[in-house]
């Protein structure tokens, strides 16, 4: 959040300055995933303290300043993205700012949206400090490190982790039994919420623990995880910076802390699951016995079945239902035998509810949903309004399970649609277990007929491809998963394939200051290209990803020579090692490969550069089109600061531009500089000073 405490008086608005602004909110909003986690006074630079204050002459200037400065940064390496969704929701976002009574109301909301979000912030830290002085009586001096990365998936700095860690005593580790992890309710609570948050997200059934999420049984062993948790992160990697990408990344922490250890943090996750599905269990036992008088087989193989659904191993979900069935004293069926009931001397009149509601419970454990549904509005009929029969419980149970096979329907498109067919089969299937009667689709026999015939065929091609020339299996690998996306044995066998790095990298800078980078391909095939520059600090900076051997820097820093840049081959989620432009890459690529071609010449320019002030104080750039010029020719327009440097206003294929971000003053001078079809750039042409 913007810091104020350096205006000089109550009412009074700092001066805005572009690099701080650039550094401290839109670094901050990037950050944390776009505008939506932000809000109008933190991308205005309002100071919030001081809403009240503000005329709506001093608002209304700062926005125009505001929006004057996301105009200049349209082409800015990092945040053009991040600034075009700022300029096309900027009226809307406005308004509110803009009239003292709305803003007053809309300032009450922003406060108490940031105190949550600060709660938020701290939340994920506050419970992992909690879980340490629990069980230690302190921080572990040795576990500070990881209390800094934990708060640093939250956007905390060490400084905020250290201040927080002030209101408890740091102790000296107690020995090598620290290590142990324990997973308390707290815990419990945050993986859930995560899991259940992935399911939100991805529109899909929430995955029931964190082996699930890997798409692993209880019974996976330790080698299997490790592997799929290491893809994972590097498919991971590779996500937009949005809330999808948050939420995986903390849980593959928890992944890595409670279940990649060994088969004894396994077996510790799993029963810390069991106490979960007990919570899940304990109403659905205690209905069916209320309903039936005890655990008949046929409820008990049902319950077995919906426990191992959220995650247990059969030996865990049979001890667990038989732990439950002691708590309510009460006897567990043995299939094939029907324990004779105690003699009774005159046993009660059975209630006209009781018949409808066994009946549902038959029609669910069979599958059908719906039926079962239809019994129990019939129970809730005949109960009236006795509120002790256990009706509302089946119902509950009835409601769940259809809700489910919503979600898993929707989610068997949406998979068909993303070529998810192995997804595709394990949603289906679930459904003809637990919903045949929900009406599905008429085309979802045609859907798993599609989705059966493209795992066996690519199946094939893994097959084949096993078999096959070991240069040819990155190729056939890449075409089964254009087949089938999730088709395990081609991933796993993908993984495996390593990825070349281009040979060599070349960057020239011509005359204009802008930096063109060449590179040789990748030998791997289907490959994209992901290009970094280094900073003067050390530190690195992606400025693109592209599908060619080239890329145009319009954003280096100025200089003689130009920046170091790095590039690596992409594909599907895995990278290659980088190429530097200062070194070569050792080995006999490198050697083969031949010398990076020079930079060519560029294209004929643009002439009659000609810019004039508008009537609203913006200006309008207009030209002659380059010679040749055949429509696909791009024109870059730049406008030439007061310190001497540029700043680019825009790219278009017209031959005219608006510079809404113009300073008020003689027009400037703009350049404008024409290149066709991501080839080089021609001269620039500079327009009459104003």
């Amino acid at each position: 959040m913007p810091s104020w405490g350096s205006c000089a008086a109550v009412g009074d608005l700092p001066p805005f300055d572009p690099n701080d602004y650039r550094k401290r909110v839109l670094a901050a909003v990037e950050k944390r995933g776009g505008p939506e986690a932000s809000d109008p006074f933190e991308l205005y630079d309002l100071p919030l303290e001081l809403a009240e204050e503000l005329t709506d002459v001093q608002v209304a200037a700062r926005i125009d300043e505001v929006w004057g400065f996301w105009q200049r940064q349209r082409d800015h390496p990092k945040y053009r993205v991040l600034v075009a969704l700022l300029v096309e929701t900027h009226a809307a976002r406005s308004a509110e700012l803009r009239d003292a009574a709305a803003r007053r109301t809309a300032a009450m909301r922003v406060r108490e949206q940031r105190r949550q979000r600060d709660a938020a912030r701290y939340e994920l830290l506050d419970a992992a400090i909690a879980r340490l002085v629990d069980r230690y009586g302190g921080v572990p001096r040795d576990k500070i490190p990881g209390l800094d990365e934990v708060g640093a998936l939250t956007g905390l700095t060490p400084a905020e982790v250290a201040a927080r860690l002030r209101r408890h005593p740091v102790i000296d580790p107690a020995g090598p039994a620290a290590a142990e992890p324990v997973i308390g309710p707290e815990r419990r609570r945050q993986v859930r919420a995560l899991l259940d948050e992935f399911g939100r997200l991805t529109e899909a059934p929430a995955p029931p623990t964190l082996l699930a999420l890997l798409g692993l049984g209880p019974e996976a062993s330790a080698a299997e995880i490790g592997a799929t948790a290491a893809a994972f992160r590097a498919r991971a990697r590779e996500l937009p910076p949005d809330r999808l990408r948050a939420v995986l990344d903390e849980l593959l922490v928890h992944v890595a802390e409670l279940i990649e250890p060994g088969p004894d943090a396994v077996a510790a996750y799993l029963d810390t699951v069991a106490l979960d599905v007990r919570e899940y269990l304990v109403p659905r036992v205690r209905a069916a016995v209320l309903v039936e008088d005890r655990l008949v087989a046929e409820d008990h193989a049902h319950l077995v079945e919906e426990a191992m659904a959220r995650g247990l191993d059969r030996r865990r979900a049979t001890d667990l239902l038989a732990s439950i069935a002691a708590e309510l004293a009460t006897t567990v069926e043995q299939p094939g035998r029907t324990p004779e009931p105690a003699p009774r001397p005159e046993p009660p009149r059975q209630p006209s509810w009781e018949e409808p509601l066994k009946a549902a419970r038959a029609a669910l454990r069979a599958g059908r949903p719906v039926e079962a549904e239809r019994h129990v509005a019939e129970a809730r009929r005949c109960a009236g309004t006795n509120g002790t029969t256990p009706v509302r419980a089946v119902a509950d149970e009835v409601e769940s399970v259809l809700a489910e096979a919503r979600v898993r329907a929707r989610a068997a498109g949406a998979a068909a649609e993303a070529r998810r067919f192995v997804e595709v089969l394990d949603h289906l299937d679930h459904l003809a277990r637990t919903a045949s009667d929900l009406g599905l689709p008429a085309d979802a026999e045609e859907l798993r007929r599609r989705a059966r015939a493209a795992v066996e065929e690519a199946d094939r091609i893994v097959a084949a491809a096993e078999a096959g020339p070991v240069a040819d299996r990155p190729a056939m690998l890449e075409r089964a998963l254009a087949v089938c996306a999730d088709h395990v044995g081609a991933l796993t066998a993908l993984d495996t394939v390593p990825i070349e790095a281009p040979a060599w990298v070349n960057a020239v800078r011509d005359g204009r200051g802008d930096v063109l980078v060449l590179w040789a391909p990748s030998p791997t095939p289907g490959v994209t290209y992901r290009v970094r520059r280094q900073a003067p600090d050390g530190a690195w900076r992606v400025i693109g990803r592209v599908p060619d051997t080239s890329i145009e820097d319009g954003g280096a820093p100025p200089g003689v020579e130009p920046p170091v840049y790095a590039v690596a081959a992409v594909q599907g989620g895995r990278s290659s090692a980088e190429t530097r432009s200062d070194e070569s890459r050792p080995g006999p690529a490198a050697a083969r490969s031949p010398a990076p071609p020079p930079v060519p010449a560029g294209p004929p320019a643009p002439s009659g550069v000609v810019a004039t002030r508008t009537a609203d104080g913006a200006v309008r750039i207009s030209w002659t089109a380059a010679p040749g010029d055949d429509g696909g020719t791009e024109y870059r327009v730049r406008c030439r600061r007061p310190d001497g440097g540029w700043r680019v206003v825009g790219r278009t294929h017209d031959t005219a531009i608006e510079d809404g971000g113009a300073p008020a003053g003689p027009v400037p001078v703009y350049g404008v500089s024409a290149t066709s079809r991501g080839g080089p750039r021609s001269a620039e042409v500079l327009s009459e000073p104003g």
